[in-house]
């Protein structure tokens, strides 16, 4: 992929995970990762969508997050795997759209998605499915979950006959 990356860690994933398996990931994909150390995106899950909160929120922010993403080049990515830190982002004026790592992955493995602008600002619209995948995936699983359904009950219907 080779493309610089700055990342905001989800304050979660940063208290019980960390982010040695993000990193490596990103190593590997060749995503120049710029991790920030800047502390909350100040969003904290619903906390900065409430009314009361608001500027709490943004001040939070402003003292390390959205400076940094503002900060970063035209052509690097910001990715930011929490829904709440992506909100804050894209919300608090940094005319920037954060990817989950997963999106970053994806266009790392075979371009722009359909439907994606390809831009370098990482302001790409999300990919949406057709209507083909849609199917295609629903009979997969509904496959799978029929299989399941067959596996549990000829497990059942054998300990039901062991028991007589």
């Amino acid at each position: 992929m080779e493309r610089a990356a700055t990342v905001q860690t989800h304050c979660h994933q940063h208290a019980v995970m960390k982010t040695d398996a993000d990193r490596e990931l990103m190593r590997r994909a060749g995503i120049d990762a710029e991790v920030l150390d800047e502390g909350c995106c100040g969003m904290a899950g619903n906390f900065g969508f409430e009314k009361d909160h608001y500027e709490l929120s943004m001040t939070v922010a402003e003292q390390g997050v959205l400076p940094a993403v503002r900060e970063t080049a035209d052509e690097a990515l910001v990715i930011a795997d929490g829904f709440s830190c992506r909100t804050q982002i894209e919300q608090g004026d940094t005319d920037r759209r954060a990817l989950h790592l997963a999106e970053a992955l994806a266009r790392g493995l075979d371009g722009p998605a359909h439907g994606d602008s390809g831009g370098t600002d990482g302001t790409a619209t999300r990919h949406t499915p057709s209507a083909r995948a849609l199917v295609t995936g629903a009979a997969g699983v509904a496959t799978a979950v029929a299989a399941l359904g067959a596996a549990y009950a000829a497990v059942r219907y054998g300990a039901r006959r062991r028991r007589r």
